[in-house]
């Protein structure tokens, strides 16, 4: 994959069988699931407030799976990056994932989630997963 110009990043699977990897907002870690079903990447707002983030309010309702009627938040982060993998001026939003960690946690989860990478970076990079050697591979 290196020879078409792509990024290795190393994966985990976690104990119920989610892919995490390593993020760096504006010089914040973080640790972010890869999520193919989700449509963006998204942030925890309360990690985000943890770590004084801010971000704006923006008028439309969001969610996932069970819900639709989430209050979202918008801002630009300056670099977001992928362990090695650097994107530059990258909207990034956020919400509540009071409801995520709780799930998780009752699946035996004890780190919460701090976000999820969405398909606005998995396919905009061309991202191709290898779980068998837990890797996850984006392209410029």
């Amino acid at each position: 994959m290196r020879k078409r110009n792509y990024t290795v990043i190393p994966i985990k699977l976690n104990v119920i069988g989610h892919l995490e990897v390593e993020v760096t907002i504006d010089d914040i870690k973080a640790c972010f699931l890869v999520d193919t079903g989700a449509s963006n990447t998204v942030i925890d707002i309360g990690f985000a407030k943890d770590n004084l983030l801010e971000f704006a309010s923006i008028e439309e309702l969001g969610g996932g799976v069970g819900t639709s009627q989430m209050q979202i938040f918008h801002k630009q982060v300056d670099i977001f990056k992928i362990n090695d993998f650097k994107i530059s001026s990258f909207d990034l939003y956020a919400t509540d994932f009071q409801h995520i960690n709780e799930s998780l946690a009752k699946k035996g989860i004890t780190e919460p989630c701090n976000g999820v990478i969405g398909a606005d970076i998995l396919i905009k990079y061309k991202a191709k997963i290898n779980y068998k050697k837990k890797r996850l591979y984006l392209k410029k």
